[in-house]
């Protein structure tokens, strides 16, 4: 059985601990004019295959926009749909957000992470901690897509292929805000663990971090971090499964090579929201788009999730051993503390930069939220999708969606002893699939468990 933790509910006020909206003195820069050169618009190379190769219509906004956030208003039992707001792909609910919530409605802070995983497990669906899909508008935005030189035979499996990497990039976002609240409870224990005192004022205050990023959304550095691991754990993820129609496409590799190369295209375009738009300073798309890299992507190759990490903007970070995105998200973080001197936000544009960004380590360790060996559809440790029903209407709503996550469900490997009358059923349609279908995204269940992802009409 998992160990809930209890989030901790302590606020520290931002004049205590110093906290503005400035970046710190940087006299050097690492954002320096010669990088500009990588932030011109990508070039589409002509030997892409017509069709495939259609530009994609600018991304909705893949997260949910709180502009009169309020720690005091947040009550989850009442059911809010967010999802109606079209421009949504997606929203991830914080476990402290749920902490909050029960305090809130209960008139005192929850007692155990049980108490207060079974109060989650009895608010409405679309309130619950975890990461939530807006189908609908997903659905509507692939609807936009434009068809033309595509054979029309290969039209529905474009959209389809189209709609999964959409998916992904969505829930590999969300991931990233996942990651960020496991990497406060991971400081809060290394500094438990160090001082021996369960409530140190050394650990930061995740809340206190949480609205003040709520307070400068233009500027929230966490967005490039979940854009980043958009790109890490979800679109350059080469343990994901390709679509079963993917030998029946003539020149598949190059394909997928074009379609995950349009799709970069628009993450990193100028003219998005702030600070989503902000990631294509942080990460060089010109390099993780050469034909190097998109070779590795049609090979299928186990260096491909390097390249993501290997073509971002982080020089003279001398504190940490590579310059690790993490790092740079757990400074923030580190800066929400009552005894900690401050000494700068780190920004989701890098116009300035602290000279000496604190870390409590060169290295932090597992940030590839990726396990090393293959995924098993029965593994706790892999990000788990929600289950579809055939009868249910969502599904006939959303044939596509359905397709997707279904075609994403794992093979069952269980060691049952098979009959030859039970070998035949299984056998006659290769093999049986397991209910819940899985992605090859790390969940740090010893940490923070996470429920399967939820899917909204």
């Amino acid at each position: 059985m998992n160990k809930w933790p209890l989030p901790n509910l302590k606020l520290i006020k931002f004049s205590d601990a110093g906290i503005n909206d400035r970046g710190g003195s940087n006299k050097n820069s690492w954002f320096r004019e010669k990088d500009k050169a990588n932030l011109n618009p990508i070039l589409i190379p002509d030997y892409f295959p017509r069709g495939w190769n259609n530009p994609w219509p600018d991304l909705p906004i893949p997260d949910a926009d709180y502009p009169d956030f309020n720690l005091d208003n947040i009550r989850l039992s009442e059911p809010r749909n967010r999802c109606a707001n079209q421009n949504l792909l997606g929203y991830y609910i914080s476990w402290h957000i749920v902490g909050i919530s029960f305090q809130n409605e209960m008139g005192q802070p929850p007692s155990t992470g049980d108490e207060l995983k079974e109060y989650n497990d009895n608010l409405p669906e679309e309130n619950r901690f975890g990461i939530h899909i807006c189908c609908s508008t997903i659905s509507d935005y692939i609807n936009k897509f434009n068809t033309d030189g595509l054979e029309k035979k290969l039209i529905p499996f474009y959209l389809e292929y189209c709609t999964f990497l959409t998916m992904i990039y969505v829930i590999a976002h969300e991931w990233g805000h996942y990651r960020s609240e496991t990497l406060s409870f991971q400081i809060t224990n290394l500094v438990k663990a160090v001082t021996g005192d369960d409530s140190s004022s050394l650990s930061p205050s995740y809340l206190s971090y949480f609205i003040f990023k709520k307070q400068y959304p233009e500027s929230n550095f966490e967005e490039v971090f979940a854009e980043w691991a958009s790109l890490k754990t979800g679109i350059f993820n080469y343990f994901m499964k390709k679509p079963e129609f993917a030998n029946d496409i003539p020149n598949w590799p190059l394909v997928e090579t074009t379609v995950k190369f349009m799709l970069t295209e628009a993450i990193s375009r100028p003219n998005r929201v702030k600070p989503y738009s902000d990631i294509r300073f942080w990460v060089n798309f010109s390099k993780i788009s050469s034909n190097k890299i998109m070779e590795r992507l049609s090979s299928n190759s186990s260096s491909l999730n390097r390249s993501v990490n290997d073509n971002l903007h982080i020089k003279g970070v001398k504190s940490f051993k590579k310059g690790k995105i993490i790092d740079l998200l757990m400074h923030n973080q580190m800066q929400f503390s009552e005894e900690h001197i401050f000494n700068g936000l780190i920004k989701s544009a890098p116009k300035e930069y602290p000279l000496s960004p604190d870390s409590l380590f060169y290295h932090f360790g597992d940030d590839e939220g990726l396990l090393t060996n293959k995924t098993n559809g029965n593994s706790d440790k892999q990000l788990k999708l929600g289950n579809l029903d055939d009868s249910d209407p969502f599904s006939k709503k959303y044939p596509i969606i359905k397709k997707v996550i279904d075609g994403l469900k794992e093979e069952d490997n269980s060691d049952e002893i098979l009959t030859p009358k039970r070998f035949t059923s299984i056998y006659s349609s290769h093999k049986e699939k397991s209910d819940v279908a899985v992605l090859p995204i790390k969940v740090f269940d010893e940490i923070l468990p996470l429920d399967p992802v939820y899917f909204h009409a």
